[in-house]
C-alpha cells in the first residue's frame, strides 16, 4: 500500500474515533441523571453513524460524490462543535484540522469518497448485480473443478 494511503488511512480511523468520541461525550453530558447519561453516551454515536451509514447517495448521479463530502464535513462539523461546546476547544480544532487533512488527501491523491459504482434499479428495485467468474467454484477436496 503507497505511503499516501496509509497516512490517509490513518487520519480516516483518527477522525471516525474522534467523532465517536464527541458524540458519546455529549451524549453523557447531555444525559439526565446516571442512566441517561449512559444511555445517550451509547445511542449518540449509534444514530449518528446510522444516519451517515444509511444514506447512499450513489443514486444520485453526478453529485453523489459532492453530497457525500458535505454530509462528511457536516458529522466532522457538529462533532467538532461538541468537543468545543464541552470546553474541549483544542479537541475540536485538532478534529477540524484532521478531517480538512484527510479530505484534502483524499482528493489531492486522486481518490475519491464513494468507492463504488451506482447500483443498477429494474423497475423501481434494486437488481441484484450478475456474478461472473472464469473459475468454476471449488466444490471440495478432489473435486476436479470442470462440468459434472
Amino acid at each position: 500500500m503507497p505511503k499516501l494511503r496509509w497516512v490517509t488511512l490513518a487520519l480516516r480511523v483518527t477522525m471516525e474515533a474522534a467523532i465517536v468520541a464527541a458524540l458519546a461525550m455529549w451524549g453523557y453530558q447531555a444525559g439526565p441523571g446516571t442512566a441517561g447519561k449512559l444511555v445517550l453516551a451509547l445511542a449518540a454515536p449509534a444514530v449518528g453513524f446510522g444516519v451517515w451509514g444509511a444514506v447512499d447517495f450513489r443514486q444520485a448521479g453526478r453529485f453523489a460524490e459532492a453530497l457525500r463530502l458535505v454530509q462528511e464535513l457536516a458529522i466532522s462539523g457538529l462533532a467538532a462543535a461538541a468537543w468545543y461546546t464541552a470546553g474541549q476547544h483544542a479537541l475540536g480544532a485538532a478534529l477540524v484540522i484532521v478531517s480538512v487533512a484527510y479530505y484534502g488527501l483524499v482528493y489531492l491523491g486522486g481518490g475519491r469518497l464513494l468507492k463504488t459504482a451506482p447500483v443498477p434499479r429494474l423497475g423501481g428495485r434494486r437488481a441484484s448485480p450478475a456474478v461472473r467468474t472464469s473459475r468454476p467454484a471449488i466444490a471440495g477436496p478432489g473435486h476436479k473443478g470442470g462440468p459434472r
